[in-house]
């Protein structure tokens, strides 16, 4: 019924307490990133306005990933390529890499201790089935009432804790998607019986925020960081394979 996983995307962010001027370390951030990434887009946002927007923005060479930096977070954005996608091994070498580059910019700062770090990870089964059959799928391994008539999305959500440090958040949901011809100037029609592709979308969040909530002097570090990919991994790996049946 499905197919094989395709590893869309990750999200890699570090948090850290609010450097209000952290624009002025554009050029420091542009040296270490020579090679990799793109020169930096500033954006002109005044520093007293909205920590969380970014302020500085690196594009890669290779037009996979990006790096967003604001006053609270430094953020890796990463779009997988086909092959990438179908071997996830290869985006946890990725990251990896460029996990540690993140931490390289933040030691840019004398004395800046990262709040916790978070990996953010979407993943797509393509189904040939319908609609219901999704939806009776997903009901079936999430849901009490396996009852689907009348549905047109089903989302299922848990949050859960992992050896009392990490949170571990996962999302299953059905999905749909159109090809879309050109920039759509007005709103579309999308029926669903047009849809190109359909399945089930599984979006995990893991994390090492119930760290730092529960301990008042918690920071998090380089060696974390590993920690959260290695486990935000393995929970997606099985899940989907939960998922698949």
């Amino acid at each position: 019924m499905f197919n094989l996983p395709r590893f869309i995307s990750n999200s890699f962010s570090i948090v850290f307490p609010r450097q209000s001027t952290i624009r002025r370390k554009a050029v420091d951030f542009e040296d270490k990133l020579k090679g990799q990434y793109f020169q930096p887009q500033i954006i002109s946002i005044p520093d007293e306005l909205d920590p969380e927007v970014p302020r500085i923005i690196f594009g890669s060479e290779h037009g996979y990933s990006q790096i967003l930096i604001s006053q609270v977070s430094i953020i890796l954005n990463v779009n997988y390529s086909p092959d990438f996608q179908a071997d996830i091994e290869k985006g946890k070498k990725y990251l990896n890499e460029r996990v540690s580059t993140l931490f390289d910019l933040l030691e840019l700062f004398s004395d800046v201790h990262p709040h916790f770090c978070g990996l953010a990870t979407k993943v797509r089964l393509l189904c040939t089935g319908d609609d219901e059959a999704i939806l009776k799928h997903v009901a079936k391994y999430f849901l009490k009432d396996e009852d689907v008539s009348g549905l047109y999305d089903l989302q299922v959500k848990r949050a859960m804790i992992e050896s009392d440090r990490f949170f571990s958040n996962m999302t299953i949901s059905n999905y749909r998607a159109w090809k879309m011809d050109g920039n759509p100037q007005d709103i579309l029609s999308l029926p669903a019986n047009l849809a190109s592709e359909k399945g089930i979308e599984i979006l995990g969040d893991f994390n090492d925020r119930h760290s730092f909530n529960e301990s008042k002097d918690y920071h998090s570090s380089r060696q974390n960081a590993y920690a959260i990919i290695e486990g935000g991994l393995n929970e997606i790996v099985k899940t989907v394979t939960l998922v698949r049946g």
